[in-house]
């Protein structure tokens, strides 16, 4: 008769050594929670990592259309040289001196058209790069701020963890 008591006095033991079902589920709850924090804040980094990336990009997007710009001024430039070699020339195979009169009033004319082409091609691809660059500050603001809102959140997600790993031990034992 003496053995049920024994094993009495063993589960008894046993069951005060567990701990009790409401620790448990309040340990899983603060563990879901830093999991999830944990998601929240990888999340951002990602995120913050991505948008810097294409702000990056964009800026070499810039930086190369400052350059076609640069290229296609020059290209410009040279075209209007030629021209006003090709006037020459004509003015003088004409017996015509390209010094004076209309030829001078010709080459001057193409000159300026020349010189306004090519500050109208750098000030459209000044115009883009602007653009360009101003879109890569706000993507990297946006990442940045994506960053933050993941810091936030993780925070909230902790706390709503260990609100609800308390407020459900209080309800499991009262």
């Amino acid at each position: 008769m003496c053995v049920p008591l024994i094993g009495v006095g063993i589960y008894a033991a046993v069951a005060a050594a567990m701990p009790s079902l409401t620790t448990i589920a309040a340990g899983a709850s603060i563990a879901g929670a830093g999991v999830a924090a944990a998601g929240a804040i990888q999340q951002g980094d990602t995120a913050s990592k991505a948008s810097k990336a294409n702000a990056e990009a964009q800026q070499a997007t810039a930086t190369s259309m400052q350059n076609v710009g640069a290229q296609k001024a020059a290209d410009q430039e040279m075209k209007a040289k030629k021209m006003i070699a090709s006037q020459r020339a004509g003015a003088g195979a004409g017996g015509v001196d390209p010094s004076t009169g209309a030829p001078l009033t010709m080459e001057s004319q193409t000159a300026e058209f020349g010189e306004l082409d090519k500050l109208r091609i750098i000030n459209n691809a000044s115009r883009q790069a602007w653009g360009l660059q101003t879109q890569a500050d706000i993507t990297g603001y946006q990442g940045s701020q994506q960053q933050q809102a993941s810091y936030l959140n993780a925070g909230s997600t902790l706390l709503g963890g260990v609100s609800n790993a308390y407020f459900g031990s209080q309800r499991m034992a009262g």
